[in-house]
């Protein structure tokens, strides 16, 4: 038989001691970006009476990690994923469907080794900004994942539902939004319709 076993680990990506993969200063400089950049003057007015009104001041304590619940209800159809220690590996499309409404989600996707994935849980908002149909945010998912076996680790081997947490970076333009998100070597870039 030619060829790893379907089990066997990937090799390592070669990255230089002391280098940052590609992608992880990608995705900081994107981050960088959006961050730098200044929300217009009506869109600040506009978010901080919207905030009030909806009495968010009140939602951002400690036991919610200084969040709001996200608003941004979009239906995921598509999800591609690199890994930072793999980057040679390229982006693979991880067949996702998935849900976000009034700040729950659940969904499903083919995990890297295979079989298909489901998750539940919530997406929470640090920072938002919109300027009529454009739209940015900066938050968080946490939940619970089921799917992953002893590929992923010894906690998967052991427990057949895993909690996460990753932080997400969300962009809408109209009812087309992407999602970067990240999570221990993984980082995935979604594509969903807003509704």
């Amino acid at each position: 038989m030619n060829g790893p076993r379907p089990d066997a680990p990937r090799s390592a990506s070669t990255v230089p001691p002391g280098r940052a993969p590609r992608s992880t200063a990608l995705t900081a400089g994107v981050l960088l970006l959006a961050f730098s950049l200044p929300a217009p003057a009506g869109a600040q007015a506009s978010q901080q009476t919207a905030g009030a009104a909806a009495g968010t001041q009140d939602e951002r304590r400690w036991w919610n990690v200084w969040s709001t619940t996200s608003e941004e209800n979009r239906l995921i159809w598509g999800m591609w994923t690199t890994h930072i220690n793999r980057e040679k590996d390229g982006w693979q499309n991880d067949k996702t469907l998935a849900l976000i409404y009034d700040g729950f989600y659940g969904g499903t996707f083919r995990t890297t080794h295979g079989p298909r994935a489901y998750t539940l849980g919530v997406e929470r908002t640090w920072v938002s900004r919109s300027a009529g149909p454009v739209a940015g945010m900066l938050g968080f998912r946490a939940g619970l994942v089921h799917g992953y076996d002893r590929r992923l680790g010894w906690a998967a081997e052991k427990f057949p539902i895993l909690p996460f947490a990753q932080p997400v970076l969300y962009a809408r333009v109209g009812p087309l939004t992407t999602d970067l998100t990240y999570t221990w070597v993984v980082i995935s870039l979604t594509a969903a319709l807003r509704f």
